[in-house]
């Protein structure tokens, strides 16, 4: 019925009931205290409408025409089902200016966060819990390195981070009243976007792929409980003649000042093959980068045209260019190598405001930091520096080595002259190997080995970044200061690094692994990660012709564990004195070694390990333990197979065996699950306690806003899976969410780069009111993967010039 029509109709009925002595008028027998009731009901709400409206009004605009001062020529963003957008621009500008706009639209308080971090600002918003990272940011000066390397950039760079930071900045001047949740909350109101702000972000990369210096101060503290031999079974490059120990509590202290987004992980996979191996004749290339889980997750997808340069693949809100994609005549992905490009230097005070050096006393560089704190006072932070680096002990309360003498860091990431982003750019304008070669020469940091392959059919490999080259020592433990035997003398030669283009095999892989053989002359690090997912992604190629994307798309999903088989062949061959226990073992032994989250013996397992990890390792390592809490795989083989000593726990004076150990280990863990999970073996499942979690930093700890921000699925997968699955272990020893993983996956056919396939963990969008926070959860826990441009629904926002 028309409108007008149900007026009329409710007129007439209104009129006929309101000569009814029945029909009861509002108001007319109503008490105070409900009239009071209806009226704090009807105040409420409005509010809730209001308040509704505004939340909803944070969702950025994505259809219809937009005047917008900056823009030079119409620019239209298309975005498809899941809100990945597509940016035709008629210029360069234009399409960096569109990227800033869309970063800005949907990552907006990524973006601020993020800077914050970077700048040791995170206090001004969120208070003391802030305090100790924004002391450490200072204290490196990553935010000084970012500013000091952004004039090293070549002018087309800067300029496209300026049109990238022009649209931040125009879609923030647009929508001072539609931010994200998280600034009305917080009544903070975003500064303009600098390109400092940019550089900012691969300063924190670099830092965060540095390679595990932490281990360099785990092995300086071991020194002192542990003797050499022990020390070398653990850490197999330990130096048998060592010259520098820390304090027991100052070690601790320092193990603890990072900050936990600085916190080093070995990351990601990536495999190229030939042509000859694959069904179109040409190559394919698979990736996936592996960094800490959160809500969102770090990457964003997008397409862009511009003229002369097509792209599409995953970017880094913050930064325009893209870190991984195509630009339809190259594709290429990277891997972290776990170059050691982080050392610390014990330096020996001389008098109260120098150091000694080899050329006699130096006086420390000194600059003052301010930090302002939300609701409290102003904190004034000296920071010094050595011609080291910074002096992190400075952070510290007690004394880390001897009462005289301060810990300085070494970082490539912290060098002058950073030309990285640069090399970015240039890299996502390469068009063959030489372009490649000769952008990501200029790459500094982090180190990182990157796989290429191009329409012509070449496939390629090359580590790039500044490797240090190091007077003496290995790196791993802390040097002398003032002696100069540790001291980088330079890089390692862009010429030296390990690279590789069409080798025979037709294949190249790289998962952290080990990139250079023990005849390589230089050092890149002394401590590799393990070679199991590498091994895993080799035997699965294995001699395989006519590979598809499919086929990549599925190694990529595989969650068989290389450690676990490893490992439970030791496990389950002894003589089990239980019965229960005997049964579990040959249900442990009849295992596939799939972590699949459908069943209950990758559950049983990890328990197992944990348990066992820890009946060998924390009797010896005491308080230092957490830091191996983490099974690390060749470690534990080792112990099980050549240094059975471990096993005996040295706190009883009975001698243990490892099979004591086996045996009660699988015992507690049992009872770990049941406790847990019920007595119904049956209803055990990994995935239940195996949940890949993705904790919103800001909202996922505030009430009720939590369970909307914080996101989790079942996952598949372990440490040592293709599919990595890495997890923390909770304090029951029964749940082992997932903290760190495949984030972002990528395959491309370079027979037809526009059927190569993306996905991300979360969504595009940030905010946890958008449809697009989340809507990619589902397909990447089954590693459904998108085919970009292809979708029907789609939505367009046009950009025009301002009047």
């Amino acid at each position: 019925m028309p409108e007008h029509e149900n007026g009329a109709k409710f007129k007439e009925t209104a009129g006929k009931n309101s000569d009814n002595p029945d029909f009861a008028r509002i108001g007319d027998s109503m008490s105070i205290w409900a009239k009071l009731a209806n009226g704090v009901a009807l105040v409420l709400l409005l509010g809730c409408s209001a308040m509704f409206v505004v939340v909803m009004g944070s969702l950025p605009r994505i259809d219809g025409r937009h005047p917008v001062n900056g823009i030079q020529l119409k620019t239209t963003i298309t975005r498809d089902s899941v809100g990945i957008p597509k940016i035709v621009a008629d210029t360069r500008h234009d399409a960096y200016f569109a990227m800033g706009w869309v970063h800005a639209q949907d990552r907006m308080w990524q973006l601020e966060t993020q800077r914050r971090l970077g700048a040791g600002r995170l206090a001004e918003v969120v208070g003391e819990p802030g305090l100790a990272s924004d002391r450490y940011m200072r204290t490196l000066g990553l935010y000084q390195a970012a500013e000091r390397s952004l004039g090293a950039l070549p002018e087309p760079t800067r300029s496209a981070l300026q049109s990238y930071a022009d649209g931040i900045n125009a879609w923030l001047s647009y929508n001072t009243h539609r931010l994200p949740p998280e600034f009305d909350l917080l009544r903070l109101k975003p500064e303009p976007w600098t390109p400092a702000d940019s550089m900012v972000w691969q300063k924190i990369m670099a830092m965060t792929l540095a390679g595990n210096w932490h281990d360099d101060v785990l092995r300086a503290q071991l020194a002192r409980t542990l003797d050499s031999k022990r020390m070398q079974e653990l850490f197999p490059a330990y130096p048998a003649d060592a010259p520098v120990t820390l304090a027991t509590e100052g070690g601790k202290a320092l193990l603890d000042l990072s900050t936990e987004a600085l916190r080093p992980m070995p990351a990601s996979n990536v495999w190229v093959v030939g042509g000859a191996r694959t069904r179109s004749g040409k190559p394919l290339l698979a990736g996936d980068p592996h960094l800490a889980f959160r809500a969102p997750v770090l990457w964003y997808l997008a397409e862009v045209e511009m003229p002369g340069l097509k792209l599409a693949g995953a970017t880094v809100p913050g930064l325009p260019f893209h870190l991984i994609g195509h630009n339809g005549r190259i594709a290429w992905s990277f891997t972290s190598t776990q170059a050691d490009t982080v050392d610390l230097f014990v330096e020996k005070l001389a008098g109260e405001t120098g150091y000694r050096t080899p050329e006699g006393a130096k006086p420390f560089l000194t600059r003052t930091e301010t930090i302002k704190v939300k609701g409290g006072a102003d904190v004034t932070l000296t920071v010094r520096e050595t011609r080291h680096g910074p002096v992190i002990s400075d952070l510290l309360p007690q004394a880390i080595a001897a009462k005289d003498e301060v810990v300085a860091l070494a970082a490539t990431a912290l060098g002058h002259g950073d030309t990285s982003v640069g090399a970015l750019h240039a890299l996502n304008q390469a068009t063959d190997w030489p372009s490649f070669t000769k952008a990501v020469k200029d790459v500094q940091a982090p180190v990182l080995n990157i796989a290429y392959a191009d329409t012509a059919g070449n496939i390629g490999f090359f580590t790039a970044g500044r490797i240090p080259v190091r007077k003496s020592g290995n790196g791993t433990v802390p040097m002398r200061g003032w002696t100069g035997e540790g001291d980088w003398t330079g890089w390692v030669a862009t010429a030296k690094l390990p690279q590789s283009l069409n080798p025979k095999s037709a294949v190249l892989i790289n998962a952290n692994n080990k990139v250079v053989g023990e005849k390589y002359p230089h050092l890149i690090t002394a401590s590799w990660p393990d070679g199991y997912r590498a091994a895993r992604i080799r035997d699965l190629l294995g001699e395989r012709r006519g590979l598809t994307i499919e086929d990549m798309a599925a190694i990529q999903a595989d969650a068989v564990s290389p450690q676990a088989i490893e490992l439970k062949d030791l496990l389950t061959g002894i003589e089990f004195k239980d019965q229960h226990a005997r049964d579990i073992a040959h249900r442990i032994a009849e295992w596939d070694g799939k972590a699949d989250r459908d069943r209950s013996e990758p559950l049983i397992f990890a328990a197992w390990m944990n348990r066992l990890n820890r009946a060998i390792l924390a009797d010896e390592l005491k308080d230092n333990f957490p830091a191996f809490e983490q099974v690390r795989a060749p470690v534990l083989v080792d112990i099980l197979t050549r240094r059975r000593h471990w096993c005996d726990d040295i706190t009883t004076p009975e001698a243990e065996s490892c099979d004591d150990l086996i045996e009660g280990s699988l015992t507690k863990a049992l009872a770990d699950l049941e406790k847990a999970w019920g007595k119904d073996m049956k209803t055990w499942r990994w995935g239940a306690a195996h949940p890949a979690r993705f904790a919103h930093p800001f909202l996922g700890k505030i009430p009720v806003l939590g369970d909307m921000a914080n996101l989790q699925v079942p996952s598949d997968g372990d440490d040592f899976t293709i599919s990595r699955g890495t997890y923390t272990v909770e304090g029951d020893g029964a749940h082992f969410p997932q903290i760190h993983g495949a984030g972002l996956r990528v395959v491309f056919d370079l027979a037809d780069l526009a059927d190569s396939r993306f996905v991300i963990a979360t969504g595009q969008s940030g905010n946890p009111l958008s449809r697009h926070y989340a809507d990619m959860l589902p397909a990447w826990s089954v590693n459904r993967l998108y085919r970009l441009g292809l979708d029907a629904k789609r939505s367009v926002l046009t950009l025009e010039r301002g009047r």
